[in-house]
């Protein structure tokens, strides 16, 4: 039951008190960048970027479940875009081929900017299938969208299995999978490097996804060669 002798707050203090917030998560999302960029994600502390945001350590678990939650936080926003603007990549008309190109294209140029960032990121995505009760919100946030990805690719499949642009009739489903699974791979194996270049991670993805759609079967074999003559 409400105090009646404690006046509801007004909308004025309201709004600050939502400005307040907003400012406080803004801060600590800034300092979490910094800090994992200058002292790399392992090394870094969540007391050291509550320091850094000029916040009490209790205040960063309000906003984030734990290092990895921030790390979420960080990536979440560019990457719901990113894969807003691969969505209409893949509804081009063009071969299977260059539309996963294009579209694992905005990743692999997003993971380039900040490998200190992305390589901890991608890790995360090996945990996909964990039962862990214990994510926060953005970590949850995170991988929610991989069923999006299966989502969009599986529609794309199924769309070139009715335009008969490509053979095989599994199900889309599965063949999204297989795409993810070649992705993750890679970028993983790309990101490694000291210095990754997308055009060269590019290209390694891009023969391996060609060499799935194409199959390894003496049937393909011989169209592929007949399609060259």
């Amino acid at each position: 039951m409400k105090n009646p002798s404690v006046a509801p707050a007004t909308a004025s203090e309201l709004g600050l008190r939502e400005r307040g917030k907003l400012d406080k998560l803004r801060r600590i999302k800034q300092a979490a960048r910094d800090v994992f960029l200058e002292k790399g994600y392992e090394a870094a502390t969540t007391r050291e970027i509550a320091q850094r945001a000029e916040v009490a350590i209790g205040t960063i678990f309000v906003y984030a479940e734990d290092k990895r939650d921030l790390l979420m936080m960080i990536v979440n926003n560019d990457l719901d875009a990113i894969t807003e603007k691969g969505a209409k990549l893949l509804r081009r008309d063009e071969p299977l081929i260059d539309l996963l190109m294009a579209f694992f294209g905005l990743r692999y140029r997003y993971w380039a900017k900040h490998p200190q960032i992305s390589r901890p990121a991608v890790q995360a995505t090996s945990d996909f299938l964990s039962t862990n009760p214990d994510r926060g919100d953005e970590t949850r946030r995170f991988y929610a969208r991989r069923a999006n990805i299966y989502a969009l690719l599986a529609d794309v499949v199924r769309r070139k299995q009715e335009q008969r642009d490509i053979g095989s009739q599994a199900d889309p489903d599965l063949i999204a999978a297989l795409f993810v699974t070649i992705y993750l791979t890679e970028v993983r194996r790309w990101l490694s490097q000291p210095a990754p270049k997308p055009s060269a991670g590019l290209a390694s993805l891009r023969s391996l996804l060609t060499l799935a759609i194409e199959g390894l079967s003496p049937a393909d074999a011989e169209r592929r060669a007949l399609q060259q003559t």
